[in-house]
């Protein structure tokens, strides 16, 4: 039966992947697909460790899989006489001044030297397995047994149905991933599936469940932050979504853990007490001079004992008047939150007003 874990951050997700693949049943060919760069060499370095040799699983990126076991194989069927160059990451196919793209057939995602526009990729894949009439798919299910597919909650537009065409093989298909950290798109213009983006893809998931060709299971658990943080994060969204609440199996604890806020004449005393990392939502939001901060999306994956965010408005208005954040705000404030295994702090002024304590170094007066 294929599976899916949808799984807190910090629940251990990739090394369950990394732990499938190395118990497994001997003789398995195996594939493991993930979006990112950093994902793709975190995966491929413990894969290399934990598997025996000769039964390591190919680790590749998504494009990359649609590139080569989807297009390459079989453009000519939909296209006669057109073989696949590559891929075009930047380009684009003709466009009006205003940016509609023009193109049509062929040329709508195919450049002069028959690289595939990355934008048009997962519409080419899906029709070239469409005209190869189920010869992608029959060939997938001969190479591998399994299919791993990490960060599942990256996936959007053309490639959703791409993964349903992956749950209908004899492959046996293993998705995880947690759709609070729904920060990336494989392709934020593909306007296919608009109501499965984001948060959304939760109902993707259940249809699936309910078509009898996806087990969905949760975890709540994780061994990251202190319990104070993962209940935090818990807030940040809104209740009617049901997520299980989380529970930290994080026992070490120190003298300053839990979510504070911090007014920013207190910003570098705080660095030199705590040696805080430092997030912000991105490039535009407010930082000290000398001070250098992280976006939010680019410390996905990482964990660092403590970290230190830098607000937005609509950050400070969820703090101080618990005023909803967008989904995607939620999403990517939840993945800096989560980043931290014992201290998350907040510059804001006015921290008093806050719904979480106020940091103040010891000397100073509160008021």
């Amino acid at each position: 039966m294929n599976t899916a874990t949808l799984a807190v951050a910090g629940s251990r997700k990739t090394q369950s992947i990394v732990d499938a693949c190395s118990g497994g049943q001997p003789g398995v060919r195996r594939l493991v697909l993930t979006y990112t760069l950093t994902g793709q060499r975190d995966l491929a370095l413990r894969l290399q460790k934990a598997c025996p040799p000769g039964s390591v699983p190919e680790v590749m990126g998504w494009y990359s899989f649609l590139l080569r076991h989807w297009v390459k194989p079989f453009l000519t069927l939909k296209y006669p006489g057109r073989r696949l160059g590559g891929l075009n990451f930047d380009g684009s196919p003709a466009m009006t001044t205003k940016g509609y793209v023009i193109a049509t057939g062929q040329d709508r995602f195919l450049d002069e030297q028959s690289r595939a526009y990355k934008r048009f990729l997962s519409k080419l894949a899906v029709d070239v397995a469409d005209a190869s009439q189920g010869t992608v798919i029959s060939r997938l299910q001969r190479i591998y047994g399994e299919i791993y597919i990490d960060e599942v909650q990256d996936l959007t537009g053309y490639d959703l149905d791409v993964l349903e065409q992956l749950l209908n093989s004899t492959s046996t298909i293993r998705l995880v991933g947690d759709f609070r950290q729904s920060v990336f798109d494989t392709n934020p213009q593909d306007p296919r599936h608009p109501k499965f983006r984001g948060l959304g893809m939760l109902d993707w998931f259940e249809e699936q469940r309910e078509a009898g060709r996806l087990d969905v299971t949760h975890s709540s658990e994780t061994w990251r932050s202190v319990q104070p943080i993962a209940t935090f994060s818990d807030s940040l969204f809104d209740s009617s979504l049901k997520f299980p609440a989380t529970v930290s199996n994080q026992k070490i604890t120190t003298d300053h853990d839990g979510v504070y806020v911090i007014a920013p004449a207190h910003v570098a005393e705080y660095l030199a007490t705590y040696q805080p990392v430092c997030l912000r939502q991105a490039v535009t939001t407010q930082v000290p001079d000398g001070v250098t901060a992280t976006n939010f999306g680019v410390s996905k994956g990482l964990t660092h004992d403590r970290v230190l965010i830098f607000t937005t408005d609509p950050i400070r208005k969820f703090l101080t008047k618990g005023k909803p954040l967008s989904d995607r705000s939620a999403c990517g404030l939840y993945v800096a939150v989560t980043r931290a295994v014992h201290s998350v702090a907040f510059v804001m002024d006015n921290p008093e007003k806050a719904s979480v304590p106020t940091w103040i170094p010891r000397g100073h007066s509160s008021t």
